[in-house]
């Protein structure tokens, strides 16, 4: 098995406690109101805390997260996907690790770092990799752009 890591850093125009919360806890109603054609259910298995479970249910397919780490006193948030129509057959699980910083001129900084955890020597291809890291910050902006559709979500 290898690894292979991938970082991103993305602005936000959304304040880190409220994107936070999105992603974190309120991700089974937020998901599918901010990309509909995509998302047509989420559901968490447990409390939401680590070692639960997040199912999406894509419009072409599924992926499971297994919540890792959620400390929100720091806006850290780490899952597994090692279940789904994402997995492939080179693929035995990806990490996604989230850190929200407050922003001085508002909104947060999003740190993210992507694993990609391979089956025997696969290998991956940087154009699979650029797609799949687009994929997750355009996940990231349509959740940014539902919240500042709706002020009234906190």
């Amino acid at each position: 098995m290898g690894i292979v890591t991938t970082e991103r850093e993305q602005v936000c125009a959304v304040a880190p406690a409220r994107l936070f919360k999105a992603m974190a806890f309120d991700f089974g109603n937020v998901l599918p109101k901010a990309i509909p054609n995509l998302v047509k259910s989420a559901e968490i298995i447990g409390d939401g805390g680590p070692g639960s479970i997040k199912r999406i249910v894509l419009a072409n397919g599924y992926v499971n997260q297994k919540v890792d780490v959620v400390d929100e006193e720091n806006y850290v948030y780490h899952y597994t996907v090692d279940e789904g129509s994402v997995i492939s057959e080179t693929l035995e699980k990806v990490c996604y690790e989230y850190k929200l910083e407050a922003n001085p001129k508002g909104g947060c900084m999003i740190k993210c770092t992507i694993k990609y955890y391979t089956k025997g020597d696969a290998e991956l291809t940087d154009e699979f990799l650029k797609v799949n890291n687009e994929i997750s910050a355009g996940f990231t902006k349509a959740v940014e752009d539902y919240l500042l559709a709706n002020p009234d979500y906190n």
